[in-house]
Parts: C-alpha cells; sequence; structure tokens
C-alpha cells in the first residue's frame, strides 16, 4: 500500500505518529528535493530520529522531488527518478510505504503523481493521509 502525507504547518509529530502507527507503515520515503523546512521539526534528520524511535525505516529521495513549483511533477533528473522509483517499488513489495512532502493538501503536491507512479509499477493502491 501507498500512503502519503503533508504536514504543512503542523507544529509537532503527533498526527504524523498516528498516521504511521495507524497504517502499519515500515518506511517513510522524503520526497522533497530539499528536505528542510521553515521548522526544524521537518528537517530530514529531525524526522529520521523520529521514524528511529516509532522503528520506522526513513528514507530521504530528492531525485523524487519536484522542480515545477506546483502539483506537476518534474524531477530534477528523470534517470535518478525512474532509480528511486523502482527502489521505493522494491520496498513496497512486502511494505506500506508513506511519501511525505511539506504540502498538506495531496491534490496541490507532486506526491500525489510520485505514488500514481509508484502505483503502476507495483499495482498498490494509494490513500492520502490527513
Amino acid at each position: 500500500m501507498i500512503f502519503t502525507f503533508g504536514y504543512g504547518n503542523r507544529k509537532d509529530y503527533s498526527q504524523f505518529i498516528d498516521a504511521i502507527a495507524s497504517n502499519n507503515i515500515k518506511y517513510v520515503v522524503d520526497v522533497r528535493i530539499k528536505p528542510k523546512s521553515w521548522s526544524t521539526l521537518w528537517y530530514s534528520n529531525s524526522i529520521k530520529k523520529c521514524c528511529e524511535t516509532l522503528g520506522i525505516y526513513y528514507v530521504s529521495l530528492p531525485s523524487l522531488g519536484n522542480t515545477s513549483g506546483n502539483a506537476n511533477w518534474i524531477p530534477p533528473d528523470e534517470i535518478a527518478a525512474i532509480r528511486s522509483l523502482e527502489e521505493v517499488a522494491s520496498m513496497i513489495q512486502n511494505n506500506s510505504v508513506l511519501l511525505l512532502c511539506s504540502e498538506l493538501d495531496p491534490a496541490k503536491c507532486h506526491r500525489t503523481e510520485v505514488a500514481k507512479s509508484l502505483a503502476k509499477i507495483t499495482k498498490s493502491t494509494i490513500e492520502h493521509l490527513r
């Protein structure tokens, strides 16, 4: 299963942790081109520490980031994006994966397009968590 989650302007991890726990997620894949935020809480190293305390694997894949500035996914490097999609697809074979990005609304975020690409490869279903 492929889940997506956008942290938006959240000031703590409570909903993020609830989403992970409620859905038996094993991998959090950060699809931001620059894994930083307005708050250090959402920097990649902070999220990784949070995930480690939960026994969850955290992976930052900037190659699945977006250069378009909107929901239209244009990766920084097409070949690297394909390799990263294959890497995430292998994770999905036996586990649930959560794609993480900053935009709260999945309709306004490229992670939806990343999830659709992964769903085509893996025949998995997608659920957007809030």
